[in-house]
């Protein structure tokens, strides 16, 4: 009887040790930005050699300045091809970009000493997730937890006005009006109390005028919490190439002298 269930986990080994094999040899991961096969092991989690050394890091821009009291982070610039990747992630159901931007995030929170007890994704109201199906920053926060080894916290904070999109409103003070008192907290979580005296990471996809994730800071921060601040991608203090900027020169009338 012994040697009859040596045998059948003798064959099971096996036939494991083939099948991974078959997947080695057969399946080939694909890039998240260019959606070509890639050749493993990538050099970083769905991002094949070529895309990553065109994506627009910021780098030693990651921290930035802004007109509120918490500290704010973005791991890049909102450029090609980095901006294809999150408008399909956001409208296309590309879900799987989020795994391709995540730990790029966790890797700004490592240079910059980032340590936190949860992280919190920047709601949509019920009915943008309705026509939505998703959060996308809630895609990010769920990666960046997993990575990090840390929890996601969505109970605590809810959307409770409807706003029309960032790109339909005309000025940042429009914008900020909208936005006002937003955000509430959600009074019958018990975790908001766990929570008050700890750091805790808002996440969200992009920042433009800043008015959202400022709105969804204030009530964190009013209720004790140690609110840090991130977005995978921002042209705040937008870096300029070389091409852009002969682009500037060149379109300035002569001067004579």
């Amino acid at each position: 009887m012994r040697k009859k269930r040596s045998n059948r986990r003798r064959g099971k080994r096996i036939g494991e040790f083939l099948r991974q094999q078959f997947v080695d040899f057969y399946y080939h991961p694909y890039c998240a930005v260019c959606d070509r096969a890639v050749q493993p092991p990538p050099p970083s989690p769905f991002v094949c050699r070529d895309c990553l050394s065109v994506l627009p890091f910021r780098m030693d821009r990651e921290q930035m300045s802004w007109d509120h009291p918490w500290r704010l982070f973005a791991t890049f610039y909102y450029r090609e091809p980095l901006r294809k990747m999150m408008v399909s992630m956001k409208f296309s159901e590309r879900i799987d970009r989020a795994e391709a931007i995540a730990p790029f995030m966790c890797r700004t929170m490592a240079r910059n000493q980032i340590d936190v007890d949860a992280v919190i994704p920047v709601p949509l109201h019920r009915k943008r997730l309705s026509e939505r199906g998703y959060n996308q920053a809630e895609l990010l926060a769920r990666v960046i937890a997993r990575e990090a080894d840390i929890s996601v916290v969505e109970e605590v904070l809810y959307r409770d006005v409807h706003t029309d999109r960032q790109s339909e409103s005309r000025t940042v003070e429009e914008r900020r009006r909208q936005l006002a008192d937003a955000f509430k907290l959600d009074r019958r979580s018990p975790l908001i109390d766990a929570l008050r005296g700890r750091q805790v990471l808002l996440v969200d996809d992009v920042l433009t005028t800043g008015a959202t994730l400022s709105a969804a800071a204030k009530p964190l921060d009013e209720a004790g919490m140690r609110v840090v601040c991130m977005v995978a991608a921002s042209d705040k203090e937008k870096y300029r190439g070389y091409h852009e900027v002969m682009e500037d020169w060149a379109s300035l009338p002569e001067r004579r002298i």
